[in-house]
């Protein structure tokens, strides 16, 4: 099993989105991710103590996060978009599909697509796109009611590819038995095509699909629609944003480049929606239904629940680490039960690594001043002062992170640790500050 998955992908989603506000000072919104599984679910009991879970499974042990906020980010995050997923299919399965059923209604699979380029403004074509929706829905009140329908189940899927973003939305839609959908095809098609123009977009015959009820398994696209991960079996080379996040842990910079600008381009934009069915239907909307707590005699037993201060979970998952702390710490946790001592083992070296790497940005924010600050007619009594200058500056800097840390770490300790050049780090400014 894939246990690390999640983990490195929503930490890799952290590092991109913290790189990308470095560089540019832009919030993209979503980026609650940030603290998704880091950060105290804000009704916690004990906010100063994180928590994990161990279980027993058949394939061995499982932990995970507990009492844990959780950023509910269905298109960025990779935790709670299957988390969300899961939920939204079960929806559509126990509560969509058989109440449509009860009211003599079938449902159909409409695909909305259009022509897009990598070279465009992601930003701009996801707006136009969703423009057209809007367009689209307005001019079709009338075809669709005299097929019966009285509202959709929308999804929308975001691969990359070599053309760019591929937006396209998946609606679930209702209509009676009986209803010609070729004939609708062919008049969503000319309406969608007009609807595109409006906006500056436009599609081929491709760019509406219709699948009637009968021509496919509605459970299996509940499933599709509300899936994790789609496309893994496509001849296309489209790939999720978890893929990329995948490819850009590898080292894969493009795809790093390519998730910042889905993500600026998607950002807003719900991945499921229902529109005003739920009440048509008389059913709770997805976000008020909860699924009926059946225990299973399969479901895995608790076998243990294992503290550590929630200071040193904050800096051991912080997206300055290289290192995906999450997923390294989560995996010490299933080895507990059999190495006790693991996780606090673990949470104390991935602190450690998460202390050099914001020290590390600390030489490189004043490598980076002294470079700006140097100029060609400077003399070289004046450069080796203002080096000298700068590296003091860093010096300092260091010593403060470092103080300030500690006390977050260990508060209790906090008044017996002097803020002395022991806590210094040995730089050098011909090494450290090399800005060359």
């Amino acid at each position: 099993m894939k246990f690390n998955a999640t983990s490195i992908q929503q930490h890799q989603a952290a590092r991109l989105l913290t790189n990308h506000y470095r560089l540019t000072r832009e919030n993209i919104l979503g980026d609650g991710l940030k603290l998704c599984r880091r950060a105290k679910a804000h009704n916690s009991s004990n906010p100063k103590t994180a928590y994990i879970a161990v279980q027993q499974h058949q394939d061995g042990y499982m932990a995970k996060m507990h009492d844990v906020a959780h950023c509910g980010n269905a298109h960025l995050c990779a935790f709670c978009a299957g988390v969300k997923a899961a939920h939204m299919r079960d929806w559509v399965s126990q509560v969509f599909l058989p109440e449509i059923k009860k009211r003599g209604l079938v449902a159909g699979l409409l695909t909305l697509t259009a022509h897009h380029q990598r070279e465009s403004d992601w930003s701009a074509f996801v707006k136009n796109l969703y423009g057209a929706l809007e367009a689209l829905g307005k001019t079709m009140q009338r075809d669709l009611k005299a097929i019966g329908s009285i509202g959709r189940v929308r999804g929308m899927e975001s691969p990359v590819g070599s053309n760019g973003l591929h937006i396209h939305i998946h609606d679930l839609l209702t209509y009676k038995p009986g209803a010609d959908i070729e004939a609708l095809r062919k008049v969503i098609l000319t309406k969608w095509k007009a609807a595109l123009r409006k906006f500056g977009l436009h599609c081929s015959k491709r760019g509406v699909d219709i699948k009637a009820d009968g021509a496919f398994d509605p459970r299996y696209v509940a499933k599709e629609v509300a899936a994790h991960g789609t496309k893994n079996e496509s001849k296309s080379d489209l790939e999720t944003l978890f893929q990329l996040l995948d490819k850009s842990a590898r080292g894969n910079k493009q795809a790093g480049r390519d998730w910042i600008r889905a993500a600026r381009a998607i950002q807003g934009r719900d991945r499921w929606n229902v529109g005003r069915l739920a009440i048509k239907l008389g059913i709770p909307c997805p976000s008020d239904w909860k699924k009926s707590d059946v225990v299973s005699t399969a479901d895995p037993a608790p076998l243990q629940l294992i503290e550590y201060p929630q200071s040193h979970h904050m800096i051991a998952t912080s997206p300055n680490n290289e290192r995906a702390g999450l997923a390294f710490i989560l995996r010490s946790a299933r080895n507990e039960p059999l190495r006790p001592g693991s996780v606090l083992r673990m949470v104390s070296r991935v602190c450690d690594e998460t202390i050099k790497a914001d020290i590390e940005l600390i030489k490189q924010k004043h490598a980076h001043k002294l470079a700006n600050s140097l100029r060609g007619s400077m003399t070289a009594d004046e450069r080796n002062k203002l080096a000298g200058k700068q590296f003091s500056h860093c010096t300092f800097a260091i010593a403060e992170y470092r103080a300030t840390t500690y006390g977050y770490m260990y508060p209790a300790q906090t008044s017996s640790v002097p803020v002395s050049p022991a806590f210094m780090p040995t730089i050098s400014p011909n090494l450290e500050l090399d800005f060359a």
